[in-house]
């Protein structure tokens, strides 16, 4: 559980809750009294709504058809100039062999653990660029007790007759990355033939909400060279979308261990910069997600415990940052998972590619000023506890 600051007293963010906690049930260091730690423990403690649920993860494809160059699935960067195309991970396509496998595994595993219902996240690569499989994943998950798809996309070939595909199949949430303003994103988020794609996307997302009832999440990720006009993007984007439905997220972008040059180090400044920036969004209409202490539905319990990411080829892994990665495997989808030895040692968490160029008492500060903004304004506003309820019922991959 963490204990933030706030304006007026604190706030207490637990796995499934955030609560305001006034400044009399805090000393001097910022501790709770016994009494109020106590209270707010066993609130944490109870039983989850959806402690029936597993969480399954599948890569349908590592291919995809952009170069960004701070991507995870990045190996090696070129030392070319500008605009190369990254090394990645090897190139997978699931088939219709190994669709199956994946929903057999699942509906064992499921039976194994005694869930009733299953979350699929739909993860690439570009899941786009093989829509038929994203298909039969989300139909396939249906007989299992389908509660809930979420897909990760680049956008750019998430067209509306797509979209309403994915959403009759099952598919409800959908994230969209983009790397800043249109002349930012458009020299980092590229095709593999060097092209811009930010027009591209936008015009599918526009389309495609407007066609839909799909719920959408906005990925802006920043960088040095981008953060100067994330709030002219906040306003481009409420001038063409129903911003009503759009979550909005800002992510620091950070080197993965392969030599980005252009990440940005958590600060108290740039922290107060991120939260005006997330003030400017709510203004304009979007839903910004409170903070949340909630372990991930994926890689939080080691050994697949709650659920399961599952690469193209079959293998298994603990986490989507580490899919497809040497040395990592944890098992796969037709003989299980390894020896508990083996899975331990390689088991990791979201982001662990990024800590050790992570300064941890900076990022700790960092997210400490920006989620009291966010709480301060969202509780001002009376709008936590709707904020709160579609944060919960998104499956965040990071």
């Amino acid at each position: 559980m963490r204990f933030i600051r706030g304006a007026a007293g604190y706030w207490a963010v637990g796995s499934t809750f955030v609560a305001r906690v006034p400044e009399q049930h805090f000393d001097a260091q910022g501790r709770p009294t016994p009494a109020v730690r106590e209270l707010l423990a066993a609130r944490d403690a109870a039983p989850a709504t959806d402690s029936d649920l597993y969480g399954l993860t599948v890569l349908v494809t590592t291919r995809c058809n952009l170069a960004c160059p701070y991507c995870f699935q990045n190996t090696e960067l070129p030392q070319a100039p500008e605009g190369a195309i990254p090394l990645r991970i090897p190139g997978a396509t699931v088939d219709d062999r190994k669709v199956a496998d994946i929903l057999a595994f699942t509906r064992d595993r499921m039976a194994e653990l005694n869930k009733t219902a299953v979350k699929l996240m739909l993860f690439g690569g570009e899941p786009t660029m093989f829509p038929g499989y994203c298909l039969k994943l989300l139909e396939g998950c249906r007989p299992l007790g389908l509660a809930g798809a979420s897909m990760i996309s680049n956008g750019t070939l998430f067209d509306a007759a797509g979209a309403i595909e994915m959403e009759r199949a099952g598919l409800e949430w959908v994230q969209i990355s983009l790397d800043g303003d249109a002349a930012d994103h458009d020299r980092s988020r590229i095709t593999l033939g060097g092209r811009g794609t930010f027009a591209t996307i936008l015009r599918n997302v526009e389309a495609a909400s407007a066609r839909t009832a799909l719920k959408w999440r906005l990925r802006v990720n920043i960088s040095r060279e981008s953060i100067d006009g994330v709030q002219t993007l906040i306003d481009r984007l409420g001038n063409r979308l129903d911003t009503g439905r759009f979550m909005l997220k800002l992510a620091l972008i950070q080197d993965v261990g392969i030599g980005y040059q252009k990440s940005v180090r958590h600060s108290a400044e740039l922290a107060k910069r991120v939260g005006e920036l997330y003030l400017h969004a709510m203004d304009a209409g979007f839903t910004v997600a409170p903070p949340r202490a909630a372990p991930c539905l994926f890689c939080d319990a080691v050994g697949g415990a709650t659920g399961a990411v599952v690469n193209s080829d079959g293998t298994l892994y603990s986490c989507c940052h580490s899919a497809g990665q040497d040395g990592y495997d944890v098992g796969t989808v037709t003989a299980g998972y390894h020896r508990e030895p083996v899975v331990r040692e390689r088991w990791v968490v979201c982001g662990y590619g990024a800590e050790p160029n992570t300064d941890k008492a900076a990022e700790r500060l960092h997210a400490d000023i920006v989620d009291a903004i966010v709480l301060d304004r969202l509780h001002a506003t009376g709008s936590l506890a709707a904020a709160t309820a579609s944060q919960f019922a998104l499956m965040d991959p990071a």
